[in-house]
């Protein structure tokens, strides 16, 4: 019998990457995703959830089975207030994304003990995510980091040799996109993509707002102050 592996899937390249992954070795896959209450990029991500699955379905030599993916709404949910006081301890230390404390709540409520996260190619959850003491593990819980040492290069070479490149190109990645339903250019993911060598996913209109961008520079320059960082976000949380 195979084993079943609890992923977030965001319709993103990584989550994508690893459901494909653990499909290809045998796993079967509960897909898990958490609509964003303030992401407009929600429906296109649900949208690429669907066209991939139907495109994994046309791979005969996957050998694990994917089951329905999970959508839940941020209220669908409890939220706890231990976990939301871990996160701002946290990131008095260093920022990371209000995504973990989330999770980490739809984990608890659901009874959820293990679930893949794709977060690639990040020093300090690598260094951090397996951490006894608090608060690392209140937020970090079941939390479970499978491509933490690999790039967006990485995966996409082994997609290539294993002819999946058709299939992960079909991810979406933009948390903010555009009227036309183009990405933005200017959010951490199509950051990300720019700065890993993967800017020809963007368009031109995008690749032009990435070198004007102004406001994400300020938030990155945020980052880099997590006390104040994370005072500022104890006073929205109010």
């Amino acid at each position: 019998m195979n084993r079943t592996v609890d992923v977030l899937w965001t319709g993103g390249w990584d989550s994508t990457f690893r459901v494909i992954q653990l499909l290809f070795h045998g796993d079967d896959v509960k897909p898990h995703y958490i609509c964003d209450p303030g992401r407009a990029s929600t429906p296109l991500e649900i949208s690429a959830i669907h066209r991939i699955s139907d495109l994994l379905k046309r791979k005969p030599e996957l050998e694990g089975k994917l089951l329905p993916v999970t959508i839940v709404e941020f209220s669908d949910f409890e939220k706890y207030s231990d976990i939301e006081e871990a996160y701002i301890e946290l990131m008095k230390e260093h920022y990371i994304g209000e995504q973990y404390k989330w999770i980490s709540d739809y984990c608890r409520f659901n009874s959820i003990e293990s679930i893949d996260i794709s977060v690639q190619n990040n020093p300090f959850i690598r260094k951090n995510y397996s951490r006894n003491d608090y608060p690392f593990s209140i937020i970090f819980k079941g939390l479970k980091f499978p491509l933490i040492t690999l790039s967006k290069n990485d995966m996409k070479k082994w997609c290539a040799d294993h002819g999946f490149l058709d299939v992960i190109e079909e991810s979406w990645f933009c948390h903010s996109p555009t009227r036309s339903g183009k990405p933005c250019g200017v959010c951490s993911p199509c950051i990300v993509v720019s700065e890993e060598g993967m800017g020809y996913r963007l368009p031109t209109s995008a690749k032009i707002r990435y070198h004007l961008r102004i406001i994400p520079r300020f938030k990155n320059f945020l980052k880099n102050y997590p006390k104040l960082y994370a005072y500022l976000y104890s006073l929205k949380s109010k």
